[in-house]
Parts: structure tokens; sequence; C-alpha cells
């Protein structure tokens, strides 16, 4: 009894700690965005994005993260976020599950992430690697994986594809967090490249 006592008030710290560290990390995106010397409206949308995502993050750290590894996933989900708002899209382009972006929920099984850009003119649209070997960054509380069509690499002048992540082993409170990479390629060449993080709740 006195262990789970000792693990609840772990938890309870620890959830504390990560979201007063993302409120504290707002202010050194925010001073990323200043030094861009965008026009005042661009500068201050992001700047909203970046207080948005940590006052969300920390509310789902609050309300799923039962352990310290979920904690840690929502965290890092949120770091992401933050820096893919410092960043901004020079390109449309966003993801969803459920028809919800960023946050959002799902059922156990096959979940799919839905990835829609459109490059600006001129220019073509692919899914891209997030590093070297890996294709997404992927964070479960549980074991994971995930399918894609090789056709999600042509370049295309819209981008309408999905990622298959399988959720099946997951139980009920198990979250994902996924990071999809699209670039914008011009004359065969990649130009921008970004990256949006989604975090998934398997709610069933």
């Amino acid at each position: 009894m006195r262990g789970d006592d000792s693990e609840r008030e772990s938890v309870g710290s620890y959830q504390n700690t990560c979201a007063e560290f993302l409120t504290d990390m707002t202010e050194d995106y925010k001073a990323w965005v200043e030094r861009y010397e965008l026009d005042k409206d661009e500068s201050n949308a992001r700047k909203q994005a970046i207080d948005n995502v940590a006052r969300t993050s920390a509310e789902w750290i609050y309300n799923y993260g039962d352990t310290l590894k979920k904690i840690d996933l929502i965290m890092n989900d949120g770091i992401n976020k933050m820096a893919e708002s410092t960043a901004g899209y020079p390109f449309f382009f966003e993801v969803t599950v459920n028809e919800m972006r960023r946050y959002t929920v799902h059922e156990k099984g096959l979940v799919r992430a839905k990835v829609k850009a459109t490059p600006s003119e001129g220019k073509l649209a692919r899914i891209s690697n997030y590093q070297t070997n890996d294709l997404l960054l992927l964070n479960s509380s549980s074991v994971v994986s995930y399918q894609f069509s090789e056709a999600s690499r042509i370049a295309a002048d819209v981008l309408n594809d999905y990622i298959v992540i399988d959720a099946s082993r997951c139980q009920k409170s198990d979250l994902i967090s996924v990071t999809i990479t699209v670039e914008e390629v011009y004359n065969n060449y990649a130009n921008e490249k970004r990256g949006y993080s989604t975090l998934i709740l398997i709610n069933k």
C-alpha cells in the first residue's frame, strides 16, 4: 500500500514538474519567433500557438498522464509541437485522426492518420523521413507499429494520403505520439521540410 502511495506522489510531483517546464519553455520558443522578425500578425499567431500547446499539453498531463512514461510522452510531444509552431508552415500541411488535429482520441485497433498538404505554387509535396532511417517519430505507452504506401514518397501537386498505425495491442488510456514529416520539392530537390506532431489517446 505504501508503494502505491509513493507511486501516486511521484506521478503527481512529476506532473507538476513537466507542466511547469512546458510553461517555462514557451519563453524560449517565443524568443526564437522574435528573432525571425516576422510581420506582427504572423509573429503573434506563432506565439499564441506556442502558448496554446503548453496549456493543452499540461491539461493532458494532468488528465491522462497517470504514469511517468505517459507524462514524458505528453511533454515531449508538446515540445515538438512548440518547435513546429515556432518554425511555422510555409505551405498548408495538416494531419487528422478521427477528424481531429494535434490532440486526438481513437479506439484501439487500426488508427488512420490522414496527411494533407498543398505546396507553394510551382512545387510538389511528399511524405519524407523524419530522420535518415525512420519515416516517423513514433512513441507510445504500449507496443505499436505502422504501415504506409511507398506511393506516399512520390511528390504530387496535392498530397492527400494516410499512414496506418496498428494500435491493436494498446489498452484504454494508452497514448501514442506521432510526428509525420512532409517536404516541398522543386526541380526534384527537397526545399522546405516540416513536421506535424499528433497525440492520440486510446479511449476504448
